[in-house]
């Protein structure tokens, strides 16, 4: 159900006494609707944490709980002249730390859309189209890392949007930016982005970057493709994306990052099957240049659905450079099987079974084999 709310009415009315010329609560065609999703994920299964000698493992449990969820408050207009202007804004449920994720605003027109404000890069948004489908536990995400135990020292050069943990990689995540969506033409559109400073969860509030110690000066540019051609639908994406290294990391070698991912899709009869594959060719690094992200990932699923059945199984691989000085990389493989079905309008529910590792470059593994149901809402 969704619901409609006068954005601001008190507000703006107090704002017409105060600000002479300012338009009335009622005369404002933009308002609010009230959307967003609730999942929740219970597990049960065998779950083991496998150290590097001597460190002793932890005595884990074989049971696991996760929620997340977030309410979206979406609103637009369309005017006279054609342009409509919106904004959106989502809160987190479940992080205190983090409570708005993103929130930016818009218009759109003819020559397509324009974006600014706290969001991931245009190129981010349209790749999940082509990434392996999966109607239970997503894979190609850092959710794996809720299932799975981390080993000591995985991941030290971050895992958010990078190739350890999904294809769909981007220059950091909710950065203040700027992005461009062209319209469709045959199937195909572009997409641009800008961000002037880099951050792994900027949500907006970088907008002048310290070019001495911070990434920054990014883009990220995108071609995709979507059509449907007697009953087949296909698809394709593709994204580069590039940022600046901060000066002080520039003077002792280091190269700015770039990332570049590809994925494609087709459907027919109920049956899709989607694959995607990314690589961070040159990784981001600590200050101290000890650590780099620097690796690869790749996925590749199938889904049929009937009614308000669906099934899907789906493979994820993903690996990175890490700690510099240590040969290897850090690796982490999951597959999940599952099964959903629509209870009702915005009510689903499934059962996964599903297997993770993720494992150190110095041999350190987690490890977890799970039987998963799931529910999630959305509204």
């Amino acid at each position: 159900m969704r619901k409609q709310i006068l954005l601001g009415t008190t507000a703006l009315m107090v704002g017409a006494i105060v600000a002479p010329g300012f338009a009335a609560a009622e005369e404002m065609p933009l308002r609010l609707e009230v959307g967003g999703y609730y999942y929740d994920y219970f597990g049960i299964g065998d779950v083991d944490d496998n150290p590097v000698a001597p460190a002793a493992a932890r005595d884990l449990g074989n049971t696991n709980l996760f929620n997340d969820g977030e309410l979206f408050f979406q609103g637009e207009t369309t005017l006279d002249n054609g342009l409509t202007f919106g904004v959106h804004v989502e809160l987190e449920t479940n992080q205190p730390s983090d409570q708005i994720d993103q929130a930016y605003s818009y218009v759109s027109g003819d020559f397509g859309m324009v974006e600014i404000g706290s969001n991931n890069l245009a190129n981010y948004n349209t790749f999940w189209s082509v990434v392996a489908p999966n109607v239970g536990v997503p894979i190609n995400s850092g959710w794996t890392t809720v299932f799975t135990p981390i080993p000591s020292g995985f991941g030290s050069a971050g895992t958010f949007l990078s190739p350890l943990l999904t294809t769909n990689l981007d220059i950091g995540n909710d950065e203040a930016q700027i992005s461009y969506y062209s319209p469709r033409f045959a199937g195909f559109q572009f997409t641009g982005g800008y961000a002037p400073a880099v951050a792994e969860t900027g949500d907006g509030q970088i907008t002048v970057a310290n070019e001495g110690t911070q990434y920054h000066n990014a883009f990220g540019v995108g071609l995709n493709f979507s059509n449907e051609f007697n009953g087949v639908s296909l698809g394709f994406d593709a994204g580069y994306n590039r940022g600046s290294v901060d000066t002080t990391r520039e003077a002792a070698g280091v190269d700015d990052f770039e990332q570049v991912k590809v994925g494609a899709s087709i459907g027919f009869a109920g049956f899709t099957i989607a694959g995607s594959y990314a690589n961070q060719l040159v990784g981001k690094t600590d200050a101290a240049n000890t650590l780099s992200n620097k690796g690869e990932a790749y996925d590749v699923g199938a889904k049929y659905a009937t009614g308000p059945w669906a099934a899907s199984v789906a493979y994820y691989h993903g690996e990175q450079q890490d700690t510099i000085a240590i040969p290897g990389d850090d690796e982490m493989d999951s597959f999940v099987g599952a099964v959903s079905y629509a209870v009702g309008p915005g009510i689903t529910t499934s059962l996964s079974i599903y297997y993770g590792k993720h494992e150190d470059e110095s041999g350190a593994n987690g490890e977890s084999t799970l039987g998963i149901l799931g529910l999630a809402l959305n509204f």
